[in-house]
C-alpha cells in the first residue's frame, strides 16, 4: 500500500517529465561543482603552500597545462570522435589528474592564480546550475498541484450524495487544499532534493575515496546505524503525520460548521461554548504537531551527532598518518577531512527529507483516498441520450435505504403521466424527498427499477437526464456571485433579456431592479444578502431559465413568510404550466392545483387521488389537511 501510493504520487510527474529531467541534470552539475570545488584544496595545500610545491618551477599555468592537460584533452575528443566507448571512460578519468599535474608543475604564484580562478568559476556554475534546478522545478511543482487538485475536485463532483453526506465539508476542504501542498513537496523532494543530496553524497564519498581507502571505510562504518534510526524515525514521522492532518480536518470541519451555523450561535448567545469546543480541537492538533515537529528536530541532530563521532575517529587515524607520515599529504588529508565532514550536510538532508516525503505520503493516503473512492451512480457504458418526455415517468417496486438494513422506500408503485402535477404530502421522514431524489439518480433503487417513457434511467446518459430537470429546493443554493450569473447559472453566454424575463416569471425582477447594480450585485456567499422569499425567486428564474420539462419542488415555500409564500407560489404556479411536475410540501395550502396527491408515510403510498377525493375519504390526508386548517 505504502509502495503503491509512493509511486502514484511520483507518476503525477509524468507529464512534466522534460522539466524534471532538466532539474536532474543541473542537480547532477550542482553536486560536481560542490565536489570539484572541494577538491581543489588538495593543490593549494601541497602545490601552493606545501612541501609538494616546485618552488624552482618558471612555468606559466599556460605552458604546464600545455604539457599536460591538453593532450588529454586532444586524447579525449579523438576517443569521443571514434566511439570507442571504454576509451571516452579512461580519457575521462585521466582529465582531473592532468589537470593537477599542470597546477603541480606551474610556479607557485601561477598555481594560486590558477586555483583561486578556478574555484570561483566552479562557485559560479554551482550557483547558476542551483538556481535552474530551482527554475525547472518550480514549474513541475505548480503543474502538479493544480492537475491534483483538479483531479481531486472533478472526482468530487462524480461522487453521489451519499459520500457528502458521510463527509465533512471541512475535512474535504482540507484535503483538496492542505493535504494536496504536502504531496507536491513528497514529489519534488523525492525527485530533486533526495537526489541532489544522494548526488553529493556520492561525490563527497568518491573523493574520500580518491584520497584514502582506508580512511573511507572508518567513514562509512557510522553510516548503517545512521540509517536504520533514519528509517525506524520514518515511520514514526509518518504515523504521528497522519493523526495530525486528521486532526487539521477536524478543526477545519468544526470551523466551517461554526461559520455557516454563526446565526444559531449568537441566537443561543453560545460564543463562550464554541469557542471552549474549538480550543479542545485545536489543542489536538496542537498536541501531535508539536509531537511530530520535535520528532523532525530529532532526526537532523542525530544523524549529526552520529557524523560528529565519526569525524573524531578520522581526524584520530588521519591526524597520526600525517604526522608519521605514512603515504598522507597535509592536503591530501585536509581534503579527506572537508569531503568526509560535508558528507554530514547531504545525510543529514536525507534523513529531513525522508521525514518530509512520509508526511506527504500520510497526506496522499487521504487525497487518493477520495480519487479511489467509486461513484455509487455510473454512467451505463453505452448511455442513450433521452429525447423529451413524452409518456411517463414510473417506479416499479422500488425500494431504498441509505443504510440497507432500514429501507426508506419500500416497494413503491408510481407512474407520473406527462404534464401531471403529483403532489407528495405525508410526515417527515416518510420518504418523499428521497423518492423526489431518485428521479435525477441521486441514488440508484436497492430494488425495483425507475423507467424514463419505457426505458431504465440507468441506461439513460447523466448529464441528458438531468438537463432535463429542473430542481428547487428548501435550501436553495446560491453563489458569491451576480444576481445574473446566479440566474444563467452554467450558461453566462444567455441573454440579459432572456434571464430579464426569467425572473419575471418568477417574480423576482422588482427587488432585482431595486438593487445598487441590478442584475450585475453580488449577492454574496449562499446569497446571505437576500430575504428567504427572494433566494427562492432567484432559484425558481435560473429554473424557468432552463426551461426544463420536468419540474421538481422539494419543501420550496416552506421556510417563508405568507408574503414571500404568496409570490413564490405564484412563480410556481407559472413555472408548472404545461409541465410534468413533483411538488413535496408540508403546507397543504401550496398543492391544491395538484392533479394527483400522494400521502406517503413510512417509505409507502398509503393514499392516492386528488386533494378533494382524499378530503372525502377522511383518512391520513384528511386528518393532516384537519390538523393544518
Amino acid at each position: 500500500m505504502k509502495n503503491n501510493i509512493f509511486l502514484r504520487t511520483l507518476s503525477m510527474a509524468r507529464p512534466y517529465r522534460g522539466r524534471v529531467a532538466l532539474a536532474l541534470f543541473f542537480a547532477l552539475i550542482f553536486a560536481a561543482s560542490s565536489g570539484a570545488t572541494l577538491a581543489m584544496l588538495l593543490p593549494i595545500f601541497d602545490d601552493v603552500f606545501g612541501t609538494g610545491a616546485d618552488t624552482d618551477s618558471e612555468l606559466s599555468f599556460e605552458q604546464a597545462m600545455s604539457q599536460t592537460l591538453m593532450p588529454r584533452l586532444d586524447e579525449f575528443k579523438s576517443s569521443v570522435l571514434s566511439g570507442d566507448t571504454s576509451s571516452i571512460l579512461e580519457n575521462a578519468k585521466a582529465i582531473p589528474g592532468a589537470f593537477l599535474e599542470g597546477i603541480h608543475i606551474s610556479s607557485p604564484s601561477q598555481a594560486l592564480l590558477a586555483v583561486i580562478i578556478t574555484i570561483v568559476s566552479l562557485i559560479l556554475i554551482k550557483n547558476i546550475a542551483f538556481f535552474l534546478q530551482t527554475f525547472f522545478i518550480a514549474h513541475v511543482e505548480e503543474g502538479m498541484l493544480r492537475d491534483l487538485r483538479v483531479k481531486v475536485y472533478a472526482h468530487l463532483l462524480k461522487l453521489d450524495l451519499g459520500f457528502f453526506a458521510r463527509s465533512r465539508s471541512g475535512e474535504l476542504t482540507t484535503r483538496i487544499t492542505a493535504d494536496v501542498v504536502r504531496i507536491k513537496r513528497t514529489v519534488t523532494q523525492s525527485l530533486i532534493t533526495l537526489v541532489r543530496q544522494f548526488f553529493l553524497l556520492a561525490v563527497y564519498f568518491f573523493i574520500t575515496l580518491w584520497v584514502s581507502w582506508q580512511l573511507t571505510l572508518v567513514t562509512i562504518a557510522v553510516l548503517p546505524p545512521s540509517m536504520a534510526l533514519i528509517l525506524l524515525l520514518g515511520k514514526s514521522l509518518r504515523r504521528k503525520s497522519h493523526r495530525s492532518q486528521e486532526k487539521m480536518a477536524d478543526f477545519a470541519s468544526f470551523l466551517t460548521e461554526t461559520i455557516t451555523g454563526v446565526r444559531v450561535v449568537k441566537a443561543f448567545a453560545m460564543e463562550a461554548f464554541e469557542e471552549k469546543r474549538f480550543l479542545k480541537s485545536v489543542n489536538a492538533h496542537r498536541k501531535y504537531e508539536i509531537s511530530l515537529r520535535r520528532m523532525k528536530a530529532l532526526s537532523g541532530p542525530m544523524t549529526e551527532f552520529l557524523g560528529a563521532v565519526a569525524a573524531g575517529v578520522i581526524l584520530w587515524y588521519g591526524g597520526n598518518a600525517v604526522i608519521d607520515g605514512t603515504g598522507m599529504s597535509p592536503g591530501k588529508f585536509m581534503v579527506f577531512l572537508a569531503a568526509a565532514l560535508s558528507m554530514m550536510n547531504p545525510a543529514k538532508g536525507i534523513s529531513k527529507t525522508y521525514a518530509s516525503i512520509q508526511a506527504g505520503l500520510a497526506a496522499g493516503e487521504r487525497v487518493f483516498g477520495i480519487i479511489d473512492t467509486p461513484p455509487a451512480i455510473v454512467e451505463y457504458r453505452s448511455a442513450i441520450v433521452p429525447e423529451k418526455l413524452c409518456r411517463s415517468i414510473r417506479f416499479e417496486n422500488v425500494s431504498f435505504g441509505y443504510d440497507p438494513v432500514k429501507p426508506v422506500l419500500k416497494n413503491i408503485n408510481l407512474e407520473i403521466s406527462t404534464g401531471e402535477i403529483v403532489a407528495l404530502v405525508g410526515p417527515s421522514g416518510g420518504g418523499k424527498s428521497t423518492l423526489a431524489d431518485m428521479i435525477p439518480r441521486f441514488y440508484d433503487p436497492d430494488q425495483g427499477r425507475i423507467l424514463f417513457d419505457g426505458i431504465d434511467i440507468r441506461k439513460l446518459s447523466i448529464s441528458g437526464l438531468r438537463s432535463q430537470l429542473g430542481v428547487v429546493t428548501q435550501e436553495t443554493v446560491l453563489f458569491n456571485d451576480t444576481v445574473f450569473n446566479n440566474i444563467a447559472y452554467g450558461d453566462s453566454d444567455t441573454s440579459i433579456e432572456l434571464v430579464r424575463k426569467a425572473a419575471w416569471v418568477a417574480h423576482a425582477l422588482e427587488f432585482i431592479e431595486k438593487m445598487p447594480q441590478g442584475f450585475s450585485t453580488v449577492i454574496g456567499e449562499r446569497g446571505v444578502t437576500l430575504s428567504g422569499g427572494q433566494r427562492q425567486r432567484l432559484a425558481i428564474a435560473r429554473a424557468v431559465l432552463k426551461d426544463p420539462p420536468i419540474l421538481i419542488f422539494d419543501e420550496a415555500t416552506s421556510a417563508l413568510d405568507t408574503k414571500s409564500e404568496k409570490l413564490v407560489q405564484q412563480a410556481i404556479d407559472k413555472l408548472v404550466k404545461g409541465r410534468t411536475s413533483l411538488v413535496i410540501a408540508h403546507r397543504l395550502s401550496t398543492i391544491k392545483k395538484a392533479t394527483r396527491v400522494l400521502y406517503i408515510e413510512d417509505g409507502r403510498i398509503l393514499e392516492e387521488g386528488t386533494h378533494e377525493t382524499l378530503l372525502d375519504l377522511q383518512g391520513k390526508y384528511y386528518s393532516l389537511w384537519k390538523m393544518q386548517f
